[in-house]
């Protein structure tokens, strides 16, 4: 039981990181930033610092380190929290987040090693660790605005209370890896048996894949290319929403609840999505996946009130899932490409991190908030009829490769 408990490590934290940037984001809305710009340039400095530290620490991380590098990085989150109490102005507050940025670049490599090596002595493979590392970021993703702002709307909690509850969870956290550090070390070896155990029965050969993805084409640099303007969709809605919803008089409770509802979306089509064979080949499910993602967009640039907004971010979390199942998937088929693929990958997610949010604030304080999210939009429809064209020329491949595959 005690090793399952490891799973809640990456939610745990990526909570507190949502929380921090809702709260800094919101209280920059309200009165301590005069720009967009300003509001989410909080996202870009982290964002360049985390994308930097994490080329270092990969260098790092081995198995007698990951675990004291995981404890490292919940210390000086807890830190940072105390920081943003002490010191609540603007200029701390960037400063902060530089630091928040090194922390967790501390974290997310080092306990993705972490959970393969506990999988690794269950007889699990990379595929279970992949899967329930990315289910756990997204929930505790979506919990961290709302929990905030929960926190935030009781009088006696405030934004203070915000950061001294995101710094119990990371401390919880540190002592959390220190006691389950002992599964790293264990190696995974055979079972032991003796001359008078009953024989075995030989290990089942796994069933063949029903689609063969080596006839298909590569279309990795499809994946790039389209999931990165999901990404962008993601920064314009993640990063620009706390600006419209203080702007529309939304509650701290409300805004909270459309970021959850965004996470939950997308988090919850990409479980859906887990065992899809041949879509992702198919122009009419990228036609239809982009559709809901401009009604998405276009319902956040008219949204006026919490149950508008809501919707919109209900179809845009099932926009941005579908894009990053769709670039994952495009990397990680590929029979000899995956591992220079994979990392293409966060290369595009990282960029699209630092640029987005800054791009999107800098259009909506020159043109307006509803403007920044129909230019999404309409990038996003442009690109739908593009790709599906694309994919169209390999029609006849995929028929041959499907075999009535869904």
């Amino acid at each position: 039981m005690s090793r399952k408990l490891v799973y809640v490590f990456p939610g745990a934290m990526d909570m507190v990181v949502g929380s921090a940037f809702f709260v800094c984001q919101v209280r920059l809305a309200e009165g301590l930033a005069d720009s967009a710009v300003g509001v989410t340039g909080v996202v870009t400095t982290w964002g360049v610092v985390y994308m930097l530290c994490c080329l270092l620490v990969g260098r790092w991380v081995t198995q007698r380190s990951v675990s004291w590098m995981l404890i490292a990085a919940c210390g000086l989150t807890a830190a940072v929290a105390a920081g943003f109490i002490l010191l609540p102005g603007k200029a701390a507050m960037y400063a902060l987040l530089v630091a928040q940025g090194v922390a967790t670049a501390l974290f997310f490599p080092p306990v993705q090693f972490f959970l393969k090596r506990v999988d690794s002595g269950q007889d699990k493979n990379a595929a279970y660790s992949a899967g329930i590392f990315t289910f756990s970021w997204s929930i505790g993703f979506a919990l961290g605005p709302l929990v905030a702002g929960w926190l935030w709307q009781q009088e006696w909690i405030g934004w203070r209370g915000c950061h001294v509850f995101n710094g119990f969870v990371a401390m919880a956290l540190g002592v959390g890896v220190y006691l389950l550090k002992h599964h790293v070390l264990v190696e995974a070896s055979p079972p032991v048996t003796s001359k008078d155990d009953p024989p075995q029965e030989p290990a089942k050969r796994p069933p063949k894949p029903a689609v063969d993805y080596s006839r298909l084409p590569d279309l990795a640099w499809m994946a790039w290319v389209f999931g990165g303007l999901g990404s962008v969709a993601f920064a314009a809605t993640r990063w620009v929403f706390p600006v419209s919803g203080v702007a529309c008089g939304l509650g701290k409770l409300e805004m909270g609840a459309v970021l959850f509802i965004h996470c939950m979306a997308q988090a919850g089509l990409a479980y859906a999505l887990r065992r899809s064979r041949l879509w992702m080949y198919r122009p009419l499910p990228l036609i239809a996946f982009g559709l809901v993602g401009v009604i998405g967009l276009t319902l956040f640039a008219v949204a006026r009130s919490a149950p508008l907004f809501y919707c919109a971010a209900l179809c845009t979390g099932v926009y941005t899932g579908s894009t990053f199942f769709y670039l994952v998937f495009h990397s990680l088929v590929h029979p000899t490409r995956s591992a220079q693929y994979v990392a293409i990958n966060e290369a595009v997610v990282g960029m699209t991190g630092i640029v987005a949010p800054f791009s999107a604030g800098y259009v909506a304080d020159s043109l307006g908030l509803p403007v920044s999210y129909a230019a999404v939009a309409v990038l996003i429809g442009l690109a739908v009829i593009a790709q599906a064209l694309l994919h169209r020329r390999h029609t006849p491949a995929v028929l041959a490769a499907g075999a009535g595959a869904p």
